[in-house]
């Protein structure tokens, strides 16, 4: 049975803006029982103004592959920073509760770290990348693999496992051990199976807990839509990385794959 993190709160919306199903935890947002929620007007929860916004923002979606982000809305008194995704005939919502300010200039920022990767040897570009990425997203073990799983470059080597499953979506664990909060609504959407916030099952927490994580960030990576790399970040505490930082990091990392693939990395 699928459910999200309490961080975060999942809204599926069907073509006429209704919502379908809710997170039961869209009290962070006022005094609204997810029940009664369902089957209503979207922005009936979230205001004129942001539904406007959003509509605005999801426009942008080129494909049901594409995501589109906008960061620091006010939805009522709570700021939140959202993600949307497409499929079919409806839109899946994720609005985590912030934790920090917009940057002063995201993508001044990938500009200066791409620029500072020095060399042409594709494996040495990636470790360099691997130890800014850490000092961007604050993780303390950040992983780059190929498409198949295995291990291209780390910030930080220790005993442990070199393969790890490829990804196919961007996700998020903040606390390996948070209490799952479930779903209202229609479950079986397969546009849920995307979302970033997906609680881990138990066997996600067990694998976790080997290895001593306790936080982790899954970014695929890809070159003209072709997925060629993934990133992996651990984090031995709960932890929660901005998600415009987020952004910034994954741009920077596709803007790495696509550099060490015009140095020679066969991919």
């Amino acid at each position: 049975m699928a459910a999200i993190q309490p961080c975060a709160l999942l809204l599926l919306v069907g073509p006429d803006w209704r919502i379908e199903t809710v997170s039961a935890n869209v009290a962070m947002l006022g005094d609204h029982k997810p029940g009664e929620l369902v089957g209503q007007p979207l922005a009936d929860l979230i205001g004129s103004k942001a539904i406007h916004s959003l509509r605005n923002r999801i426009s942008w979606l080129a494909s049901d592959e594409s995501e589109v982000h906008d960061f620091g809305v006010h939805w009522g008194d709570v700021m939140l920073d959202v993600r949307a995704v497409h499929g079919g005939n409806c839109y899946l919502i994720e609005a985590e509760l912030a934790v920090e300010p917009r940057l002063p200039d995201g993508i001044g920022m990938v500009r200066s770290m791409s620029d500072r990767l020095s060399g042409d040897n594709p494996i040495a570009l990636a470790s360099q990348a691997m130890n800014q990425l850490a000092a961007l997203t604050g993780f303390e073990r950040i992983l780059l693999c190929d498409r198949h799983g295995q291990l291209i470059a780390t910030n930080k080597r220790r005993e442990g496992a070199s393969f790890f499953e490829p990804v196919t979506s961007a996700r998020l664990i903040a606390d390996r051990d948070a209490e799952p909060v479930p779903l209202v609504g229609a479950e079986e959407d397969s546009l849920i199976s995307r979302a970033a916030y997906l609680a881990p099952d138990l066997e996600q927490c067990g694998t976790m807990q080997s290895r001593g994580v306790a936080a982790s960030l899954e970014l695929p990576l890809r070159i003209d839509g072709e997925q060629v790399a993934s990133i992996h970040a651990h984090h031995s505490m709960p932890r929660r990385a901005g998600a415009e930082r987020r952004s910034v990091a994954h741009l920077f990392s596709e803007r790495l794959v696509a550099r060490m693939a015009r140095q020679g990395w066969d991919f």
